[in-house]
């Protein structure tokens, strides 16, 4: 039986060998006669199996077999089995595969696809090469999340600012509101690619130093930058210098006051009420009580440094700024220059000395409309008032005079403040 059988398979190599010799051409285009079959074919069958075939695409021709090119038969490329050439002159992608992108892109289809899926499109390549790389989260997108109106897979070519895809994400923040902030439509400015709620703005960093703090931080970007491009309306040297921006506001409050303008000596930036600033603490101790509370820092102070103008030692001491008051309303009374004695921080006039009760009743009772009106009078040793004599231009009160009239009293001795503790009304 085998020897039978391999009889018969060598009659059909004959008859093949002897059809090929008398055809003079091989079926297979520019082959020739002598061309040794047992490379492709074998001798269980004539027809070839391309598992058993010793033919190398890959090594004998310039069109290597790879993917999903290896399962295709061959007479889809090659007509009537003429592998001399392929259905067309090139071997071009474009040549078997229909240009879907309708001229959009090259015709070599190896720059996106591959020969193992031809959907497995590489668009991150492609777009590498495009105006608008797909970084981040855009390189997880499909194609037709952005090119929604394509057509036969042209990819059109679409707007890459931001605000273009995302101007909905930008007119609904939910986390700040742009719209009422004055934010800019450069979302780059302040996002990313790789995550959209994970802002990177750094204010203090894109303003040399600025942070925005207390109140500042809710102001919308507008209240301080021209838009679209956030050109500052005022040129603050830093977060102290808040004059810059709020001279309408000093003007406001503190015009004529003589305030300096470093703000946050006594205001903070959460809110302009409620200053902070201490005279007491400021001034080791004078506090501005009565008239003195109302006065322009000038009053008292140079300016801008807030230099003071007198040297109280505290807020008792009224003669050192008040010399001039004194001498204009007491210069020969003899009046003493501790100023409380008399007035008040709330005014010069309606002076509450009460000589009458506090000390000896020289305006009622005896001594009414006897004296002159000058402390010397009876004060006769300046700024002395613990000392004083009866004696001289009111009273004849002589020793002599007043021991023969005190003549057979107990405990008496010529002495005028002694005369107080008989004679306390002046009787």
């Amino acid at each position: 039986m085998r020897r039978t059988a391999l009889l018969i398979v060598w009659l059909l190599t004959l008859a093949g060998s002897t059809a090929y010799a008398q055809q003079g051409t091989s079926p297979h285009g520019v082959l020739t006669i002598d061309s040794d079959c047992n490379a492709c074919h074998r001798t269980e069958a004539w027809a070839p199996l391309r598992e058993a075939m010793a033919f190398s695409h890959n090594m004998q021709t310039d069109f290597p077999l790879t993917g999903s090119h290896q399962r295709v038969n061959c007479a889809s490329c090659h007509i009537d089995l003429r592998f001399d050439e392929p259905h067309v002159a090139a071997t071009e992608c474009a040549t078997c595969h229909l240009d879907v992108h309708q001229g959009a892109y090259s015709q070599n289809c190896a720059d996106c696809h591959n020969t193992t899926l031809f959907q497995d499109v590489e668009g991150i390549g492609v777009h590498a090469r495009t105006s608008f790389p797909l970084t981040g989260t855009h390189a997880q997108l499909t194609c037709v999340t952005c090119h929604t109106d394509d057509v036969g897979g042209a990819f059109t070519s679409l707007e890459s600012t931001c605000e273009s895809c995302h101007q909905d994400d930008y007119d609904h923040a939910t986390s700040l509101d742009h719209v009422a902030a004055g934010f800019p439509l450069t979302c780059e400015t302040c996002h990313n690619t790789v995550n959209w709620q994970g802002t990177l703005f750094d204010h203090q960093l894109a303003s040399n130093g600025f942070v925005l703090l207390g109140a500042h931080e809710q102001e919308p970007c507008s209240a301080c930058h021209r838009s679209p491009d956030l050109t500052p309306i005022f040129a603050a040297q830093n977060d102290q210098d808040c004059i810059s921006c709020h001279q309408p506001d000093y003007t406001d409050e503190h015009a004529g006051s003589g305030f300096p303008t470093t703000c946050l000596e006594c205001h903070s930036t959460e809110t302009w009420d409620g200053a902070t600033f201490d005279h007491v603490l400021a001034s080791e101790g004078f506090a501005l009580i009565g008239a003195h509370d109302a006065l322009a820092c000038e009053t008292c102070h140079s300016m801008p440094d807030l230099t003071p103008l007198f040297t109280p030692a505290n807020d008792q001491d009224c003669i050192t700024c008040h010399q001039q008051d004194y001498s204009d309303e007491h210069t020969g009374t003899g009046f003493p220059n501790t100023c409380l004695d008399c007035h008040n921080t709330t005014t010069w006039d309606g002076a509450t000395f009460d000589h009458d009760d506090l000390y000896f009743p020289i305006y009622s009772g005896n001594h009414r409309g006897e004296w002159s009106n000058n402390c010397q009078s009876c004060h006769l040793q300046p700024a002395n008032y613990a000392s004083f004599s009866c004696e001289g231009a009111c009273h004849e009160h002589t020793k002599a005079k007043m021991d023969n009239e005190h003549q057979g009293e107990n405990g008496y001795t010529f002495d005028f403040p002694l005369c107080l503790n008989c004679h306390p009304n002046g009787n």
